[in-house]
């Protein structure tokens, strides 16, 4: 199969935290003062690595995402260099290139955020999660909401103006109108991203021993509200609801992100990072090491910290074209390109669309298919009655 695209993206992740927040399942380790140097050395050695074996000299870069962990946990000139890094071995797709930094509020100040934008950074992605001292305590996170409310606008007066917001909903104890404070609050500041999440229960967390049964978090039917009321006011405000947990104003989209839902290439660069490379075939991905040392002593020695691989069969391909193109609410599953891929419309490929149209759950504007509603609501459900109907 050609490649559809000759753009790509860059992920770089950073696993170290100021602490280990108990709901989180992510690749992350808690360390005072990590290994700034070193690791930033295996990222872009790592780099050089894939662009020798892979073939992606010559792509276009069009965005970079350092996430994590707490990548603000580094300094503003070792996320300069790594940015500098990529940024000097590919083609720039344009004079624009978005360059997202993950933000935890009580590890940036105005001059260091200054600092970061000097060094590259023109979007920033603060997770302030919720706007209530009680709830960020019973999570774990090591700010207040005021500092939360302070990096904001410590953002904006060190010139970014491209700012996202996380917010986290089912909290424990949380009640549908602390959730519609914390929105509230987030509008308030006029972000040019927001992103709700409802909060999961993962196993090997401690919250996962916590929460047994769910006993002490907001129902079901609680969190359902708690997700409608959000878009409600978020659409209200003037945010377009383009993903199914992120809302943007307009020309303000996540790009980086938006590759993802979109199908298209990623280079994943540190410990436990994934790529994503369409071709040959109908697509590879692999992994790293999740563990950052395991990770720094592989790239030291090998170049590499891969540890796995797997090549992606033409079912598995298309469900996950499937997939990822309804969560993208502004344009769901583009039939054209769909077909163009894979020989066949979407609503030719899964014979559960038409029923799925029936109940409500899904549209088909043209050769598009897109969830409605209610589709978003029981998107899971949605997405495994399409998988099951793949042919």
């Amino acid at each position: 199969m050609e490649i559809r695209d000759d753009t790509i993206g860059v992920y770089v992740h950073i696993p170290y935290c100021i602490s280990k927040c108990p709901y989180c399942n992510f690749s992350s380790a808690a360390i005072s003062s990590p290994p700034e140097k070193r690791y930033s050395d295996c990222v872009i050695k790592e780099l050089s690595f894939y662009l020798e074996t892979e073939g992606l000299n010559g792509r276009r870069l069009e965005t970079v995402y350092i996430g994590g962990g707490t990548p603000s946990i580094f300094s503003p000139e070792e996320i300069g260099r790594v940015i500098s890094s990529i940024k000097g071995r590919f083609i720039p797709l344009g004079n624009d290139i978005e360059v997202t930094l993950e933000v935890n509020p009580d590890t940036v100040d105005l001059k260091k955020l200054a600092a970061y934008a000097r060094g590259g950074v023109t979007r920033l992605s603060i997770g302030a999660q919720s706007f209530s001292d009680v709830e960020l305590e019973s999570i774990g996170r090591t700010h207040s909401a005021r500092r939360a409310l302070d990096a904001f606008h410590e953002a904006r007066e060190a010139g970014s103006r491209n700012i996202g917001v996380d917010l986290i909903f089912g909290l424990p104890g949380q009640r549908e109108k602390d959730w519609e404070s914390s929105v509230r609050k987030a509008i308030g500041l006029r972000p040019e991203h927001i992103s709700v999440y409802g909060l999961t229960i993962e196993e090997g967390t401690p919250f996962f021993s916590a929460f047994k049964g769910r006993a002490g978090l907001p129902s079901e039917e609680a969190e359902a509200a708690m997700y409608e009321r959000a878009i409600y006011l978020l659409q209200e405000a003037g945010y377009i609801h383009y993903e199914i947990s992120n809302f943007a104003l307009p020309g303000k989209t996540s790009v980086h992100n938006s590759r993802y839902w979109a199908d298209k290439d990623y280079l994943g660069l540190g410990a436990s990072a994934h790529s994503y490379i369409s071709r040959p075939g109908w697509g590879r991905r692999w992994w790293n090491a999740p563990d950052p040392r395991e990770y720094m002593r592989a790239i030291e020695n090998a170049g590499t910290a891969r540890v796995g691989e797997e090549k992606l069969r033409r079912e598995e391909a298309m469900t996950e074209a499937m997939m990822l193109g309804l969560r993208r609410l502004d344009k769901g599953i583009e039939g054209r390109a769909f077909k163009e891929r894979f020989g066949s419309l979407p609503k030719e490929s899964f014979k559960r669309w038409e029923a799925l149209h029936k109940d409500g759950l899904l549209n088909g504007p043209n050769d598009d298919i897109v969830l409605t509603p209610k589709g978003v609501l029981l998107s899971n459900e949605v997405f495994l009655k399409m998988a099951e109907g793949c042919l």
